[in-house]
């Protein structure tokens, strides 16, 4: 990202004074009030599923109500209803090997491999069973820039693809980090059934298949069901992930047009691109899947239309997280057991609900929908449930602002715009800090990979160009950061008398001018071309019609 610093917004002319600490545009004592109610004992800790959460989404509900927006939730009220389930193997995976000639290699479960059927699989009775041919696709990367395209030369409908771990040197960390985590993903968009990993010895250097076997191979997780009754999977229709040891890895690759050695030679070799290809013979695997449902949550949801006939199918979702971690068992910090969040994230609702009046009572061109999630604490759920279903009739999410968990301890000057300069928002993102005479930075900490760790992450992977408002290390940011994430973060001394409401007041300023001037912009929001996250995961693409 580079650092911008525009004076004006592009989208609208600029108000008489530049709003500031003098001329604030949100209301520090509503802000306040609303942490405080939000963080408070009576709300336990706001854990999804429990009467906490309910009755801050209760709150949440009534403060949207006052302002006059529209519910945007289910049957014409203000919530969004949806389950989570618990997913796990209901018994032993079971793999062969069946060569080309009928020979047999009969793998062992926890010797041989781990793994078993993912989410989505199985059908009602939890139950799968898969006879299929083998592609090998080496790293499994659509990188052609870095000279990994895995994918080119074969064909994965119906079939298993066969890989081995590995991420090219030098590239970028965001990426690297998305392609660790997306693997099965890549696969199940090109139709594979199922993947197996090959344990190779450079994996085995990272860590032994003695110790790795117990964690590298879990399928199991929480998840949502959809309104079809299907637990979700990223991974579309593929039924099964599988990790082999190292013996099992030699064996799969044995008499093949690259073998076990070649491949560990190839790695040893900086990262060397390895061709894709089918093997001979077949696996056949047989799984069997648990779904215990786990709770019942809700997303709240609120509506402000637009001012603009021709923008109305364009929606600007604007999201913070509700949920936090509610009542920890056992936790012995001066006996509190209680976790109230009020930064994390009862600021960012706070600031939702401000944007959400000043939107409300001048409205922007685009509709606007604002969302108090629930349980992002649990893996970014509320957020993967509701882009994949907007509960919208016509038009669809166009940009996402989402804002989470500021730390508003120090009087800072500078900010950072997660995600925003992959799209055409970046102008218009950087012209709000800009007129409220602030520095909009890159991410100062790259390697933490804060992109992926919060919701806008969610609507980045249905296609959706996003912004995640934060801020930056200047003026001894990084300092009371750091402090905060290591004393306070996830604690119960995470309380509402920590929060400097003045500078609350200001992150909420800039948060408002950001998804006006975003709502208010001319062209569609779209993903810049040749962007990775727009290639990877689709939506609108400047220039392209």
């Amino acid at each position: 990202m580079a650092t911008c610093v525009l004076a004006a917004p592009l989208a609208a002319e600029a108000p008489d004074q530049t709003p500031s600490t003098e001329n604030p545009l949100t209301d520090r004592a509503a802000l306040e009030r609303d942490v405080r109610i939000l963080a408070d004992d009576d709300m336990e800790g706001r854990e999804a599923g429990t009467p906490g959460y309910d009755m801050a989404a209760a709150y949440v509900s009534e403060r949207f109500a006052s302002l006059g927006l529209q519910p945007g939730g289910d049957d014409g009220g203000w919530e969004q209803h949806f389950s989570l389930v618990r997913h796990s193997q209901a018994g032993d995976a079971r793999l062969a090997i069946v060569g080309a000639d009928g020979s047999r290699v009969k793998a062992s479960f926890g010797n041989d491999f781990v793994g078993g059927g993912l989410a989505s699989a199985g059908g009602e009775d939890g139950r799968g069973r898969v006879s299929a041919p083998m592609v090998f696709v080496g790293y499994g990367l659509d990188a052609p820039d870095l000279g990994h395209d895995s994918f080119a030369d074969v064909d994965l409908q119906g079939k298993i693809a066969v890989w081995v771990f590995g991420m090219p040197e030098g590239m970028d960390p965001l990426l690297a980090m998305h392609m660790q985590q997306a693997g099965a993903d890549r696969f199940g968009a090109r139709g594979a059934v199922g993947s197996i990993l090959l344990f190779t010895p450079t994996l085995e250097r990272r860590v032994s298949w003695e110790r790795g076997r117990s964690f590298v191979g879990n399928t199991g997780g929480t998840t949502w069901v959809g309104p079809d009754g299907v637990a979700f999977d990223r991974a579309g229709d593929m039924e099964f992930q599988l990790v082999a040891s190292p013996e099992l890895s030699r064996a799969i690759m044995a008499g093949q047009a690259l073998d076990f050695d070649a491949i560990a030679v190839a790695q040893a070799g900086g990262m060397a691109p390895m061709r894709s290809f089918e093997l001979t013979g077949e696996a056949r695997v047989s799984y069997a899947n648990s779904h215990e449902h786990l709770l019942d949550t809700s997303n709240v949801i609120a509506i402000q239309p637009g001012t603009d006939p021709s923008l109305a199918d364009q929606y600007v979702v604007v999201t913070a997280h509700l949920d936090h971690v509610g009542i920890q068992a056992g936790h012995s910090a001066e006996n509190d057991r209680l976790f109230n969040g009020a930064m994390d994230n009862a600021s960012g609702v706070a600031t939702l609900l401000e944007m959400a009046r000043l939107i409300a009572a001048e409205p922007a061109r685009r509709p606007v929908m604002f969302v108090a999630l629930g349980a992002e604490e649990m893996g970014l759920l509320g957020s993967s449930y509701h882009a994949a279903n907007p509960g919208i009739e016509t038009g669809e999410l166009a940009v996402n602002v989402n804002v989470d968990m500021p730390i508003l301890t120090w009087p800072f000057d500078d900010v950072v715009a997660f995600g925003a300069d992959r799209s055409n928002i970046f102008p218009y993102v950087g012209a709000a800090v800009g007129q409220y005479g602030l520095k909009l930075v890159p991410d100062p900490n790259p390697g933490e990979g804060f992109f992926f760790r919060s919701d806008q992450y969610s609507y980045v992977q249905a296609g959706i160009p996003a912004v995640y408002v934060d801020l930056g290390f200047g003026n001894g940011g990084e300092e009371a950061q750091n402090e905060f994430l290591a004393e306070h973060y996830h604690q119960p001394s995470d309380e509402a008398f920590r929060i400097d409401y003045e500078q609350l007041g200001r992150f909420a300023d800039i948060g408002y001018l950001v998804a006006r001037n975003v709502a208010d912009m001319n062209e569609r929001p779209a993903w810049l071309a040749g962007d990775f996250f727009g290639d990877t995961f689709g939506g609108p693409v400047v220039g392209e019609e």
